[in-house]
């Protein structure tokens, strides 16, 4: 399952950090990596490890448009996030 969430996130990840209104730079700086690093995720260049993954979703769920958003496409279950945790 864990496979299925990080791959989500990927794909939705533009969208989400729009929905939130944070730029590259600004989600790196909330979760502690650089632009290039949110690019190079967002490119499939990079693999999203799964404490980024915890990261963003801990940013993204204090914003409601991005929470909306996880929500609807389905980026994380709240028991997985506990178990990740």
């Amino acid at each position: 399952m864990q496979d299925e969430y990080l791959k989500r996130m990927v794909g939705n990840l533009p969208i989400v950090h729009v929905a939130a209104g944070f730029t590259q730079a600004q989600l790196g700086e909330k979760i502690g990596v650089s632009r290039q690093t949110i690019v190079a995720i967002e490119n499939g260049k990079r693999p999203l490890p799964l404490s980024l993954y915890l990261a963003m979703v801990l940013v993204f769920m204090q914003n409601e448009n991005s929470m909306k958003l996880m929500d609807s496409f389905n980026l994380y279950d709240i028991g997985f996030i506990r178990n990740a945790l």
